[in-house]
């Protein structure tokens, strides 16, 4: 498949024609989650952000290596670890379980690697070191801090000047005025922290202590993918200091571009503030997901450019479950077999056109999924068997790159509302019970009972119940 895909890079600050460097293989690295709690629809907002990038480039014919890394070493992962009374290993592997565990019910394709930070630690040890021997970092009371000064572009991601920037503040868990000790100048970053013994960390060639979070991905895209890569991505928060940290490091080191096209996504903001576990404003996924399909949630977020925020509502998400059970409903129907192999309709070609075309334009989901409610619409419409089981096709189809089931969940209760049922259930027995229709009463009771639901009698004359 032919197309022309554009794609807005971040560095440019425009939109770009896309090809990958040799033609064929698009190489991508997004910045993963640091695990150390449940991940909310924000994370969930970047995650089907990629997934469906990867899709698409996918779709249309490239060979994709997809990279995301899990950050499983991090101040806040030790600070969890020590309010949960666990190690920081602990922590990190419960967390990245549950993530897992969220992106599978998302139906979020596994990437091709997904290094985490602990098993490259001895890359990262070396990245420093050639840092250091490159005169590009130094080494300061057992830390190691870069040399923002060494490299000239330094502030190009972010178009802020040197003079404007200040330290990102998961840089250290210290003072400033500790800082201000350490480092030849404010804006100079960590790359290697000491830490205390029997704290987490790895003894290298300053002391005791770990990696700083900056470099974790230097690293990572070093060695798995190559110096250069064609795209590199992540929210639009990790902008600066992250990425903006990222490219002096590798770029200082390698003399090459670390990435050629730089793709970020916005918020999820609950009242015109991003959600975050800091304000305490999110809800986790696991919770949205005992009472929306993971199709509404796609939804929801898909239905918003990528670059643009997301004002969460519980109401929009209600909205988008009721939007996506059109696409169930229309892709729900059975007309048995075609007998229009191989025709051609007008409904297809304009909606596969539209389709496409929104993609391109820096992965517009929003209006590609306008041209798949058309297409569910068109289903309704025609009278023409052979045309509407071929545009049912192509709804399940395309509806596949955007990662969407189309699974047919609307007889599937959620917890909630099941356990509301049986109470209700018991409600009617108690009032049988009450104008001494016991039969009905008794009926009720063994209806539920088949159902594997105990009902037990109370003293009170109230009823509760438990499952078998």
């Amino acid at each position: 498949m032919t197309t022309s895909l554009q794609v807005f890079n971040t560095l440019t600050g425009k939109k770009e024609p896309f090809t990958p460097i040799d033609g064929k293989t698009v190489r991508i690295y997004a910045c993963g989650p640091t695990v150390y709690d449940r991940s909310h629809l924000g994370h969930a907002r970047m995650a089907i952000t990629w997934d469906v990038i990867q899709r698409y480039l996918r779709f249309i014919g490239y060979n994709v290596i997809f990279v995301r890394n899990i950050t499983d070493v991090d101040d806040k992962i030790i600070k969890r670890a020590g309010e949960l009374g666990m190690r920081p290993e602990q922590v990190a592997r419960e967390y990245t379980f549950e993530f897992w565990r969220d992106m599978h019910s998302l139906n979020v394709a596994q990437p091709d690697f997904e290094p985490r930070a602990t098993e490259y630690i001895a890359q990262m040890i070396s990245f420093i070191e050639e840092l250091v021997s490159g005169g590009f970092a130094y080494e300061s009371g057992g830390d190691v801090y870069f040399s923002v000064s060494s490299f000239s572009e330094y502030g190009k991601l972010s178009k802020q000047n040197v003079e404007q920037l200040i330290v990102g503040s998961r840089d250290q868990a210290r003072s400033q005025s500790e800082l201000a000790e350490l480092k030849r100048n404010p804006v100079d970053f960590a790359l290697w922290k000491r830490a205390q013994p029997g704290d987490l960390g790895w003894k290298g060639p300053w002391g005791y202590g770990r990696p700083g979070w900056h470099t974790e991905c230097c690293a990572m895209i070093r060695n798995v993918l190559g110096d250069t890569i064609d795209i590199h991505g992540g929210g639009e928060d990790l902008v600066f200091p992250h990425h903006e940290n990222e490219i002096a490091q590798s770029e200082s080191l390698n003399k090459k571009p670390l990435a050629r096209f730089w793709l970020h996504n916005s918020f999820v903001q609950v009242n015109a503030e991003k959600m975050s576990k800091s304000l305490g404003n999110f809800s986790t996924i696991q919770d949205l997901l005992e009472t929306f399909p993971p199709d509404a949630i796609r939804l929801l977020i898909l239905q918003t450019h990528y670059r643009n925020p997301i004002d969460f509502t519980p109401e929009s998400l209600q909205a988008a479950k009721t939007a996506s059970q059109r696409l169930v409903r229309a892709a729900a129907q059975d007309h048995g077999e075609s007998n229009g192999a191989g025709a051609q309709y007008e409904s297809i070609e304009k909606f596969e056109s539209e389709f496409v075309d929104a993609m391109n334009n820096d992965f517009n989901t929003a209006v590609a999924l306008s041209a798949l409610f058309n297409l569910s619409d068109r289903i309704n419409q025609t009278d023409d068997n052979s045309e509407k089981i071929t545009c049912i096709q192509a709804l399940r189809k395309y509806a596949g790159v955007l990662g969407l089931t189309l699974e047919d969940t609307r007889k599937v209760l959620d917890t909630n509302t099941a356990g509301r049922i049986v109470d209700i259930m018991l409600e009617l027995r108690q009032s049988a019970r009450e104008k001494k229709d016991y039969s009905t009463s008794d009926l009720i009771r063994k209806q539920l009972t088949s159902l594997g639901i105990n009902v037990m009698d109370t003293t009170t004359g109230a009823s509760t119940w438990e499952r078998i």
